[in-house]
């Protein structure tokens, strides 16, 4: 090629649709996996307003393993068909202070997890809260999102599909 030719830049359009295809385009909501935990697929909102990802936990406590801290905890109804609960045991990252959308601020466990969005697997770190009020029992932030290098699309939902098993 000539340095007077240039070769044309594929249109917006054509750009997004290959993120698409490549599964790196999300929706407001996707299916995540929690491979780690034993949850096969959960309803997730699409945060990035939200630095970390939350994952809806109850009776969170603090133990220690072999001089290691771990934090165990019950996922209420996330054994795969919908029925049940799931005691879980994760390693502890650290206890950290966050500011809800509400701007109220607490101390929630930090746990390091691999999520499963479409064909994607990440560690990332989520913070356990009680989000029984809340419309989905998981929130996708930004930290997560970035180590995906995940664009959103809000206007769509489920771009990625459920989490392939592995």
């Amino acid at each position: 090629m000539s340095p007077q030719q240039t070769k044309a830049k594929p249109s917006l359009k054509i750009q997004t649709n290959a993120l698409i295809d490549g599964g790196h385009v999300l929706g407001w909501r996707e299916w995540i996996g929690l491979p780690d935990l034993g949850v096969p697929w959960i309803k997730a909102k699409v945060d990035t307003g939200a630095r970390t990802s939350s994952l809806h936990a109850l009776y969170p406590k603090l133990i220690t393993q072999d001089g290691k801290d771990f934090v165990r905890f019950v996922l209420p109804h996330y054994r795969g068909d919908g029925h049940g609960r799931i005691e879980c045991i994760a390693p502890l990252v650290e206890l950290r202070e966050i500011r809800s959308s509400n701007g109220n601020a607490e101390e929630r466990f930090i746990i390091a997890s691999h999520i499963a969005v479409g064909h994607h697997r990440l560690k990332v770190e989520v913070s356990l809260a009680n989000r029984s009020i809340m419309g989905f029992p998981m929130l996708l932030g930004r930290t997560a999102m970035k180590a995906g290098r995940f664009l959103v699309l809000p206007s769509k939902s489920y771009l990625a599909g459920k989490p392939e098993q592995s």
